[in-house]
């Protein structure tokens, strides 16, 4: 852990995160971002945990001659109002507000909660167990030593550099940091809750992502996300039952695919005989099923065997068949008929 030296600027987390959030459909991911929003813990150490995963994501300190300042940028305004709220009740600091455009992605205001005042922002920074910051690292074990506290800094970290992809378009979460060793602090976090998480650098930060859908379900739940997690349920589903439907159909077309294949081929053996030899000349069992097979040419072989009298199986025409399909490439190698039949 490096201790805060004057006249630096230490980031605590990623701060321009929000260029690469909303380029695709954001209306799940925007659905799913507020009721986070609204998920406010009870409990005093959960609300530190969860303010002490959204500065290290999205916090950036400042140190100018000496003294301390503290800022959290964020696109959204209602996880700045949440910010605020977390802020009143764990330290009660001095806070301005600032609202200026957006330069990335999506377009709009950002919203700067400061923390001008040195001693607030270091109270702010000592209660977070962010006094001295690590360069790589993740937070105090203090922070996040009970269930719901670790519970609690997944959830801010993600209100604070997160994004989800939109059902129907593959199970994706993944959460920006600054350094690889925060990101596998985070992911090991994770992957306490049963959740495979993955590290990938790109753009040279580190991104910390789950993307399988039991994972992302399952992270859902951790930060309390009910209503999300039912929607990705729903789509899991209907997206299963889908792809049953289709492989049922497929398998089925194929089927229908072959049994017309196969019909044609008996048909035109049918045909042969009848041209060389003539069906009358077929024993009684041949003659019978060569012309059901000619009256039906699109029945199948069970559908065939219902048709005689007396009834036979599947697999009694399918002898039958096969004798038919012999006497016709027998006469096909002597181009006649044979002797005998």
């Amino acid at each position: 852990m490096q201790r805060l030296n004057a006249g630096k600027v230490l980031r605590a987390g990623n701060t321009e995160v929000r260029n690469v959030k909303g380029d695709v459909s954001v209306d799940f991911y925007a659905r799913a971002k507020d009721e986070l929003v609204r998920a406010m813990p009870e409990r005093q150490c959960c609300k530190a945990a969860e303010l002490c995963g959204l500065v290290k994501t999205d916090g950036v300190v400042r140190i100018t001659e000496g003294r301390v300042s503290l800022s959290i940028p964020e696109s959204s305004a209602a996880v700045a109002r949440k910010v605020l709220a977390l802020l009143k009740d764990v330290t009660r600091p001095e806070v301005q507000v600032a609202v200026a455009k957006s330069r990335g992605i999506p377009r709009g205001n950002a919203y700067i909660v400061r923390l001008p005042d040195h001693e607030d922002a270091i109270n702010l920074l000592e209660t977070l167990g962010l006094t001295q910051l690590r360069t790589g690292g993740g937070a105090d074990p203090g922070i996040l030593d009970a269930y719901c506290c670790k519970r609690a800094f997944i959830r801010g970290a993600f209100l604070g550099a997160g994004y989800m992809s939109q059902p129907g378009k593959g199970y994706h979460l993944e959460i920006y940091v600054e350094s690889e060793q925060f990101a596998e602090f985070l992911a090991e976090l994770i992957v306490q809750f049963g959740v495979r998480a993955g590290i990938v650098e790109r753009r040279g930060r580190y991104v910390v992502y789950v993307k399988d859908g039991d994972g992302v379900v399952e992270l859902l739940r951790v930060m309390e996300a009910p209503n999300a997690l039912l929607e990705l349920e729903n789509d899991r589903v209907l997206r299963s039952i889908r792809n049953d439907v289709n492989r049922l159909v497929n398998a089925e077309n194929a089927n229908v695919a072959k049994t017309v294949e196969a019909s044609c081929r008996q048909v035109q053996d049918i045909e042969l005989i009848d041209e060389y030899l003539g069906l009358e000349r077929l024993p009684a069992s041949l003659r019978q099923v060569a012309r059901a097979r000619l009256d039906y040419p699109e029945a199948n072989l069970t559908q065939l065997g219902q048709m005689l009298t007396p009834q036979i199986t599947k697999s009694g025409v399918n002898h039958r068949m096969r004798r038919l399909a012999s006497l016709a490439a027998s006469l096909r190698r002597k181009g006649g008929p044979p002797d005998a039949v």
